[in-house]
């Protein structure tokens, strides 16, 4: 295993000795902001996870985790990716599965 140094450049330095300034001098960022980026992520990742739903029974099992998880985090929409999802079943725009 090597033991080279951690190296950065002058520029990157000066940057992190900025945002080190920084954030002594005005606090970092508050829990509640870190909390709702969260939160919004996992709603985009959850609307994208219901837009590519093929109806495939893993995609399907992947799909509820992430509704359960998302709900009881406290993702707000996740009702209305339900509805989103149950109208797409409803149609039928879902990939028909072959019967066996």
């Amino acid at each position: 295993m090597s033991s080279k140094h951690f190296t950065v450049s002058p520029a990157l330095a000066r940057q992190l000795k900025r945002i080190a300034e920084r954030m002594l001098r005005e606090g970092g960022i508050p829990d509640a902001v870190i909390h709702q980026d969260w939160l919004d992520d996992m709603a985009r990742e959850l609307k994208r996870m219901v837009a590519s739903y093929d109806g495939s029974p893993r995609k399907a099992k992947e799909l509820l985790e992430g509704l359960l998880i998302a709900e009881k985090a406290g993702v707000k929409g996740v009702a209305e990716l339900r509805r989103a999802l149950a109208g797409r079943l409803e149609t039928g725009k879902l990939s028909k599965r072959k019967a066996a």
